[in-house]
């Protein structure tokens, strides 16, 4: 149900708001103290935004560093050492109704006495939350006017990745960003339970000298979208991991999360040499540490590419009907992969749907894949970085 202000600011408009906005809250940056990072979802969003976190937490080793991030997302970030503070924000964010969760929020952040507040995003109800929490200092994202209520505005122009976009809102305030990248820390626990699981099902992984090739072949489904048209086709899938095994004697393991069941099924079933699935049976913090320990991961557009990035492992992702220049892995070079065919009438790079015409019969081939996937495991004596 629409409130009276959400009326209002529907009758003006984002830009009237914002020129207003603009006139009224003129003033310098100051260090902050008290910090909150507004990011509710999804998976491979708030990864990209891990980057701008270490990066606030150099710049202010003594202040306190909290998140507001949705049931769905909170296990990506629920070890990281640079939070001081997790606050669940319920549905916020995604497409489920939660009027209730957002007053939840407002009160939780009033009650925080934030100083400061990024937001990692474009929504103008995040922005107006921000306001109404009353957090005087508010770094935001300004698409459209809809940043009308940020103290510092960071305007989006062109084709630019979604991390580099986060990143310039510190950068706006002065805050020094040196070698950013993807974060992500498994427990103790977690590693403990995928070695005993690859144990059991790669018995010989020491000794065997084929490598470890993780694919995820789900994806397309999150609490803020659905577009299944992320996914690759089964049967390529299929055909690329046959010839992983054929000419490198890579041994296949199958991710994804509940939803991805039959795909990873279907490839299974589709393929000439033995594979382990272990889709639906790892949670975030396993699936992490499982990318750990594999020498390639190949996947779509979805959050455990993003997952792969940032433990070190050799991506290889595969894009259709969205745009790897903004969405694409954000990795140091050689260790990632983006294969995607450009398509006609995508302006500037963005999509909030299925762009017209998209068919994957035009999109990336199997040969395509092989040959990034071999460049990647070629390079794999030439370490990343530890997971």
């Amino acid at each position: 149900m629409a409130t009276r202000s959400d009326t209002l600011l529907a009758d003006i408009g984002w830009s009237a708001v914002n020129l207003l906005f603009k006139a009224l809250q003129r003033r310098p940056f100051e260090k902050p103290e008290r910090i909150l990072i507004l990011k509710p979802c999804c998976i491979g969003d708030v990864l990209l935004a891990t980057p701008a976190l270490a990066a606030l937490r150099h710049a202010y080793p003594q202040a306190h560093i909290a998140w507001a991030v949705s049931t769905w997302a909170l296990p990506l970030l629920e070890n990281n050492p640079h939070l001081d503070d997790l606050i669940d924000c319920g549905a916020v964010g995604t497409r489920e109704p939660a009027s209730a969760d957002w007053r939840r929020l407002e009160r939780r952040l009033r009650q925080g006495n934030y100083d400061t507040c990024f937001v990692f995003d474009r929504s103008p109800r995040l922005t107006w939350l921000a306001w109404r929490a009353g957090i005087p200092q508010r770094v935001g994202l300004n698409s459209r006017g809809r940043g009308f209520a940020h103290t510092v505005q960071v305007p989006v122009r062109g084709i630019r990745h979604e991390a580099e976009l986060y990143l310039d809102l510190l950068r706006a305030v002065d805050i020094r960003v040196d070698n950013p990248r993807v974060e992500f820390y498994p427990t103790p626990a977690d590693r403990e339970a995928v070695a005993r699981r690859l144990d059991v099902a790669l018995p010989v992984r020491v000794s065997n000298p084929g490598p470890l090739v993780v694919i995820h072949p789900g994806g397309g489904e999150n609490p803020g979208m659905e577009m299944r048209l992320k996914r690759w086709p089964a049967e390529r899938f299929a055909l690329l991991a046959n010839r992983l095994v054929r000419q490198y004697g890579a041994r296949i393991i199958l991710v994804g999360g509940p939803n991805d069941a039959e795909i990873s099924r279907d490839i299974a079933g589709m393929m000439a040499y033995p594979v382990v699935n272990l889709t639906g049976e790892l949670n975030w913090g396993q699936l992490g540490a499982l990318l750990g320990w594999a020498d390639l991961y190949i996947g779509n557009d979805t959050g455990a590419t993003h997952l792969a990035v940032a433990m070190g492992a050799r991506v290889v992702a595969i894009f259709g009907p969205t745009d790897p220049r903004r969405y694409g892995p954000y990795a140091p070079p050689g260790q990632a992969v983006a294969l995607w065919h450009p398509i006609a009438g995508l302006s500037e790079g963005v999509s909030a749907g299925i762009p017209p015409g998209f068919s994957w019969e035009n999109g990336v081939a199997v040969e395509e894949a092989l040959e990034a996937a071999s460049l990647l495991l070629q390079s794999r004596t030439q370490p990343t970085r530890a997971g």
